[in-house]
């Protein structure tokens, strides 16, 4: 009784594809200002989420971001044009995880949801956000439907 030619091959295929999983982890996360970061098996299950809000206004115009979560409140931050604002979490599989941002600038705000579970339309591990003069931009240059009020 031995292993058939298929099965032999399929074991094979297995351990080739999961030798990669580190490099391939590593190699994507290299892109972003020389940050690298070390395989984590729990990335599989409960993979780690970013979450960044960056100052893009001009004339050097502060806004005040406020974020939380039902666990976590992250608090304001005061960003000058050019700065920004990240967190990292893993996402609460079982109760699902919000986190929502509102965001003033002068007399206007704008307020929505950086990350909601269920909803990966926009981003997946990494989720970026821009407040410009006119609007926030979302993930991969999406466009929100919210412009300051």
């Amino acid at each position: 009784m031995g292993i058939s030619n298929t099965n032999m091959i399929l074991i094979l295929s297995f351990f080739v594809i999961l030798s990669h999983i580190p490099t391939l982890s590593a190699a994507s996360n290299q892109q972003e200002e020389g940050y690298k970061e070390q395989f984590n098996w729990r990335d599989i299950f409960t993979p780690e989420i970013t979450v960044k809000i960056t100052n893009k206004m001009s004339r050097g115009e502060k806004i005040a971001v406020h974020c939380q979560s039902k666990d976590d409140d992250l608090g304001t931050r005061i960003l000058y044009p050019g700065q920004y604002y990240q967190w990292k979490f893993r996402e609460d599989v079982l109760d699902g995880t919000r986190f929502e941002c509102h965001i003033t600038w002068r007399e206007k705000s704008a307020q929505f949801d950086a990350w909601k579970s269920g909803e990966r339309n926009n981003c997946i591990k990494k989720c970026f956000y821009q407040a410009t003069n006119n609007r926030i931009i979302g993930p991969y240059n999406y466009f929100f439907d919210i412009l300051w009020s």
